[in-house]
């Protein structure tokens, strides 16, 4: 729970400092997220299935060759950083929504995201196999909720209620 806090902190951060600060316009991060997502659509995919397969064939090789903490940080780190990420779209779409009425998720969204839980779901495998008494629950199922919320929020409540 305290990396989902941690989340939210940095990604209102990065969101206060490019709107308020750097006075950086709603539309114009909207379209800049939207053309990179666009533009790089078969790497964001092709990466998060390859990535996914690799890091878990690695773990069973390492594994049986002993060398196990290399993907034991690995998967650490990949973990962290998808959590923060997903955290990070979810809050987005909220945002872009609420300011500009417009979905993120239509646009793309939902391949970088397939591509981010996809990794962070072979990510928490790796390290469940490595130590058994990872806690698998609690890396998943906070990040997971969130975006399932946003997504709800803006695919049906928020267009239901003309918010």
């Amino acid at each position: 729970m305290g990396s989902l806090i941690k989340d939210f902190a940095l990604s209102a951060l990065i969101m206060i400092l490019s709107h308020w600060i750097y006075g950086v316009e709603d539309q114009v991060s909207y379209n800049f997220i939207v053309s990179f997502i666009d533009r790089h659509r078969t790497f964001i995919v092709a990466s998060g299935i390859m990535g996914s397969i690799i890091l878990l064939c690695s773990s069973f090789m390492f594994e049986n060759l002993g060398f196990y903490k290399i993907t034991y940080v690995l998967s650490k780190v990949l973990v962290r950083i998808n959590q923060f990420l997903l955290t990070f779209l979810a809050i987005l779409n909220i945002v872009f929504y609420t300011g500009l009425g417009s979905n993120i998720m239509h646009d793309n969204g939902y391949l970088l995201l397939f591509s981010l839980a996809l990794i962070l779901g072979a990510a928490c495998w790796v390290l469940r196999v490595i130590d058994f008494n990872y806690h698998t629950q609690n890396a998943l199922l906070p990040v997971g909720l969130i975006t399932l919320m946003s997504i709800v929020l803006v695919e049906f409540i928020w267009p239901y209620y003309n918010f």
